[in-house]
This record gives C-alpha cells, sequence and structure tokens, in this order.
C-alpha cells in the first residue's frame, strides 16, 4: 500500500514538473546556437572571485561525501566552458564533458589544453537525445553533474542523470532570479505584459529525490551579479531569453539595441542580478524507499 502511494504521489508530481517547466524546447536558451554565441562571454564576464568562491563551494559540497577524486570517473552534462569539468580533472578525475553547444565544447577543449589538462573525453549531444547503453554511461560515473545547466531541466532529463550514476551526483539550479530591470521594461514596451522567468526549478528535483527515498545535502545560496555588457551582447541575451514565449523580430531587437545604447556608459551596460540558486549531492547508493 505504502509503494502504491509512493507510485502515485511520484507520478502526479512528475506531471506537475513537466507543465511547469518543460514547454519551449528549441527556443531561447534551449537552442545550441544561443549558447554558441554566448560562449565568448563567460570568461570575459564573470569575475575570477566570484568563479572562485562558487567553484570552492561546490567541491567542498561534492567532498563532503567523502568521494575521491583521484581516479573518479566523472560525468558533466552541459560542462559549458570547464568551470567544474576542468578544476576535477586537475584533481585527478576522469572527466567526461557533454554539452550541445559546439563553441562551448570548443572553448573547453582550448582552455583544457592551455592548461595542460586531459579530459577523458568530450561529446557534443543534447542529453535528452543520449543513448545510455550505446555510450556506455548506464551506471557508469562515480559522480555526474548537472551545475545550472538547460540541459538537466525536465523529469526525463532528470532520470537519465540518476541512470548514469553509480555514485555521487550534483545537481545546482535557479531558486529565484531578480532579472535586470532592463528585462522587465523591455518586455512590458514591447509586449505590454510583464516579464516572468520561467527558470525557477530547483524545488522539482528535490521533491522528485525525496519521492525516491533520497536525502540529498542542499545549500542556498544568494549572490548579485553584476557586469559590464556591450549593447549587441544585452541584445543577444534579452531576446534569447524572450523568445522562449515570444517571437522576437529584427524590429524588436532594433528597439532593444536603442534602450541599451540610451543607457550604457562608454559602449557598456552595466547590468545587475540577483541571483539565487540551489546546490544538492546525494548518493544513488543510499535511499531509504521513501516514505
Amino acid at each position: 500500500m505504502v509503494d502504491a502511494t509512493l507510485d502515485e504521489s511520484s507520478r502526479y508530481w512528475t506531471e506537475f514538473w513537466e507543465q511547469s517547466t518543460c514547454s519551449g524546447k528549441n527556443r531561447g536558451p534551449m537552442q545550441p546556437v544561443f549558447w554558441d554565441r554566448m560562449a565568448g562571454r563567460y570568461k570575459e564576464n564573470t569575475p575570477a572571485e566570484r568563479a572562485e568562491r562558487r567553484q570552492k563551494m561546490v567541491l567542498d559540497l561534492i567532498e563532503a561525501t567523502g568521494l575521491d577524486f583521484m581516479g573518479a570517473e566523472v560525468l558533466d552534462i552541459g560542462a559549458g566552458t570547464g568551470s567544474l569539468s576542468i578544476p576535477l580533472a586537475r584533481r585527478g578525475a576522469n572527466v567526461t564533458a557533454i554539452d550541445f553547444s559546439a563553441e562551448m565544447l570548443k572553448r573547453l577543449e582550448d582552455r583544457a589544453a592551455r592548461e595542460g589538462v586531459s579530459l577523458a573525453r568530450t561529446l557534443l549531444v543534447s542529453w535528452d537525445e543520449i543513448d545510455l547503453d550505446a555510450e556506455g554511461f548506464r551506471e557508469r560515473f562515480d559522480l555526474v553533474i548537472a551545475s545550472m545547466t538547460p540541459a538537466v531541466r525536465c523529469p526525463g532529463t532528470f532520470n537519465l542523470m540518476l541512470e548514469a550514476a553509480k555514485g555521487v551526483c550534483y545537481y545546482s539550479g535557479w531558486v529565484n532570479r531578480e532579472w535586470d530591470p532592463a528585462y522587465y521594461e523591455l518586455h512590458r514596451l514591447l509586449f505590454d505584459d510583464e516579464f516572468r522567468g520561467r527558470s525557477y526549478g530547483f524545488p522539482f528535483p528535490v521533491l522528485d529525490l525525496y519521492l525516491k527515498g533520497y536525502r540529498p545535502a542542499i545549500r542556498i545560496v544568494q549572490e548579485v551579479w553584476r557586469a559590464e555588457e556591450s549593447v549587441g551582447d544585452m541584445v543577444d541575451m534579452v531576446s534569447g531569453f524572450f523568445s522562449v514565449a515570444k517571437d522576437i523580430d529584427e524590429a524588436m531587437k532594433g528597439r532593444m539595441e536603442e534602450y541599451f545604447r540610451a543607457r550604457a556608459k562608454d559602449g557598456k551596460y552595466h547590468s545587475k542580478t540577483v541571483a539565487t540558486t540551489g546546490m544538492m549531492v546525494w548518493d544513488m547508493r543510499e535511499s531509504d524507499g521513501g516514505l
């Protein structure tokens, strides 16, 4: 009776998760081309201190599970330019890095070569199209990572992550995001409607794990992100995020460009985001079977 109740609860939660967060596939940030354009911005516009602080928090949280990075088989889903793949490989892990953006992977590979770091493998593929058995990924990895990536945002892609792990998993995602005021102002100007970010998905996998009997260690972090962006980069980013729900034409991009040029200083727009993110880590070998 308990098992039937758990199965039913899990099914209802999965349906709600799917309906709430999983629309907009192949639009905006769900497209490789969006991240191809953004790839060059990452190192330039992420302050080193913030990146190092974040990296330390993540690695400390993972190490608290008792996992030894030396020799560990690691899968980094949505690896981007290597913010976790590179330091893990430097610590002796055998890292397989996956991303659906060719430009992101190229920058990761260039960085690894430049820093003398060896990666086990890089793979250009969309995670929702992965064949775990064909790739030999099923229950293979000591550590599976999905860090702030659109690759793992739905029940199906989250379950693929769990199925690739034989040990520890690390996941991070949005709890809340107070976007730069430009997003809200431009959305009202262009569509006479309020902008609502659609990326606040962290609670969904948390409860999913709970229903499966896992009790992840969780940390919630809030940071203020400030950056200097070119007018062109701001237009690309804003139009990209808007396009998840709206069709954006060149006239709209022109109005965005006018908006940012009027507010830029020395050609740079100063953006501010209040980012609240969640991190969690758990061991796939440690489940209490649920309620």
